[in-house]
């Protein structure tokens, strides 16, 4: 009985380990899934069969929508060539979706589709947008088109099909400059209805600098001088001009978050057809808006509305044919939102529903099929949860004593990582935290190494408490040394089971796939790095029972009960010596014969 009991004690730690790894192994696979699910997200309702939309009289003669990528609202209000046109046009706000990287945003900019429409989620997006874009309507109007931009406005949006395009890659110190040149001159010769230009430089300082460098403000004042070259040599009675930026940056650099620096990005619409407005609008709505004044289609699965309140109308309803566009949009998108739950759209979205009443429809829609989806999604979250709520109750049930001081080892290992995460690095649940694609291996592997470090330490302490709990603890040898070897992956995996109660809120409100929406991109950033901690405790598992070796070694609570013990048991065979040194001898006497 005694053999086997021992055997069962040692069986302890490699099991423990084992445990341990394989929900590190779980982890690592349901973290490189949910990530690449954001990455590869195909949109559903790109796919839907729409009209093409109608369109208006044109309010302006001809449009130059400029694209100052990562200018901040601060720094636009430094330029004077963007603080000129503002005082005689329209100085709007316009907050981007999620994520706010630069491809998602262009494509909003450029077609009114946020993210979850047009399919663009990062920067990694290397094909034709699925979604039709101005440059689309404006093309298949008829009109003419240059582009001077990135080459990557060819691989997005068919840039080369314009009647007029210089497109160069982001290579360089300085490109604005050459960029516009470029367009000054297709602007001479073609004199083009709509001209589109990229100037890339603020973005780039942006990110090297960060928005309260002097380097970022140098390249701001640079860029100001080229934009009133660029007004300059294109104006005249019948030019609008929108010159807007896709998105902000944090002042260390960073952008593609849910700040306000970042998702709240300038536009400032000025010149022929333009009136007098100061107002916050979406990104999406500004193809609308911007179709409105040229008189072209809006894109079919623009999901903004045109601004009447910024366009000087002299006559007809410009307007108007954005709505209708907008409502038969809305109406394939709730469509398929609503497909899944088999309830069936309201039916008296009227010819004239618009504005806040569609939005409120559209709203309606997506709490019916979010609903659907959390309902379906409830035995996933509860088996997660379930999963680690067995584990602790195990690790309870083997030995109280050992839960408790796992739990206080996972405590300081959750206190040490945060206090590094957002105390050290200062990083909130924000996309900002990285400041180019490269950034996000060693973003991810440095919280990997933060988190097995902080799992060692945890088991440290559990090993302290472990031994505080005991009125005369036992050290890490004998019968007792499996038990000490077993705390520390228990201990690693209680961080991993804390963990995956979070992961399993997470899966129940907004689920590992990506099927009609982005998540809540904060708490899908936690969700990620929650799963990235979890993988790491696995390293932490493995090499866990040395640290709980050495702190039932060195415990100085261990090190005075074994001293107190050792005296105890020499003071008992000295008496046992002394008892035997003081036996007396019975001599037996001697009689006379």
């Amino acid at each position: 009985m005694a053999s086997r009991r021992s055997v069962r004690r040692w069986l302890l730690p490699p099991v423990a380990v084992l445990i341990g790894l394989a929900a590190a192994f779980a982890a690592h696979r349901l973290a490189g899934s949910s990530w690449e699910q954001v990455v590869s997200y195909r949109s559903p309702f790109t796919a839907t069969d729409l009209p093409a939309a109608g369109s208006g009289p044109p309010v302006a003669g001809r449009l130059v929508l400029v694209i100052v990528d990562g200018l901040g609202e601060e720094a636009s209000r430094e330029m004077n060539s963007l603080e000129r046109l503002r005082d005689i046009g329209a100085d709007l706000t316009l907050v981007a979706g999620q994520p706010s990287l630069s491809y998602p945003t262009w494509t909003t900019l450029l077609s009114g589709a946020p993210p979850n429409v047009s399919g663009v989620t990062t920067d990694r997006f290397e094909e034709r947008v699925p979604v039709e874009t101005l440059l689309d309507t404006a093309l298949r109007s008829g009109r003419t088109v240059g582009v001077v931009g990135p080459t990557s406005f060819e691989t997005l949006y068919g840039a080369g099909r314009a009647q007029a395009a210089f497109l160069m890659d982001r290579e360089g110190d300085y490109l604005s400059a050459r960029l516009v040149d470029e367009a000054l001159r297709i602007d001479g010769g073609l004199r083009p209805d709509l001209l589109v230009v990229h100037l890339p430089d603020v973005d780039e300082a942006g990110r090297a600098s960060g928005t309260g460098s002097s380097e970022y403000a140098e390249v701001v004042r640079r860029v100001d001088g080229d934009l009133a070259r660029l007004v300059e040599g294109t104006q005249d009675a019948r030019t609008a001009y929108a010159v807007v930026s896709a998105h902000g940056h944090v002042a260390g650099g960073g952008y593609g978050g849910w700040e306000p620096e970042v998702l709240r990005a300038p536009a400032v619409l000025s010149g022929d057809g333009f009136r007098y407005a100061r107002m916050t609008a979406r990104q999406s709505d500004l193809a609308p808006t911007l179709a409105a004044l040229t008189g072209i289609p809006s894109p079919r699965q623009a999901a903004g509305e045109a601004l009447a309140e910024v366009l000087a109308t002299t006559s007809g309803d410009p307007v108007r044919p954005t709505w209708a566009q907008r409502r038969a949009f809305a109406a394939a998108y709730a469509d398929v939102v609503l497909e899944p739950t088999g309830v069936t759209r309201h039916a008296d979205w009227g010819e004239d529903s618009h504005g806040e009443a569609l939005d409120s429809w559209i709203r309606s829609a997506e709490r019916v099929r979010e609903a659907h989806d959390r309902w379906e999604r409830v035995p996933a979250g509860i088996a997660v949860a379930a999963g680690a709520v067995l584990a602790l109750a195990a690790v309870g049930l083997a030995s109280w004593r050992a839960l408790l001081a796992a739990l206080a080892g996972t405590a300081v290992y959750h206190a040490l990582y945060n206090a590094a995460y957002f105390l050290v690095h200062g990083h909130w649940w924000s996309l900002s935290a990285f400041n180019s694609r490269s950034d996000v291996r060693s973003f991810f592997s440095l919280r990997m190494a933060e988190a097995a470090a902080a799992g060692l330490a945890a088991a440290f302490v559990a090993g302290l408490v472990y031994a505080a709990l005991r009125r005369a603890p036992r050290g890490s040898r004998g019968r007792f040394l499996p038990g000490w070897l077993a705390l520390g992956p228990v201990t690693a995996l209680t961080a991993q089971a804390t963990l995956a109660l979070q992961v399993a809120w997470f899966l129940w409100w907004y689920g590992a796939s990506v099927t009609w929406r982005m998540p809540d991109l904060r708490w899908a950033l936690k969700y990620e790095l929650d799963l990235v901690q979890a993988t790491a405790l696995g390293a932490a598992a493995v090499l866990s029972p040395l640290v709980t070796w050495l702190a039932g070694r060195y415990h100085p609570r261990v090190r005075r009960a074994e001293e107190t013990r050792r005296a105890a048991e020499d003071a008992e065979r000295g008496r046992s010596v002394l008892g035997e040194e003081q036996e007396p001898v019975v001599r037996r006497k001697s009689h006379p014969a």
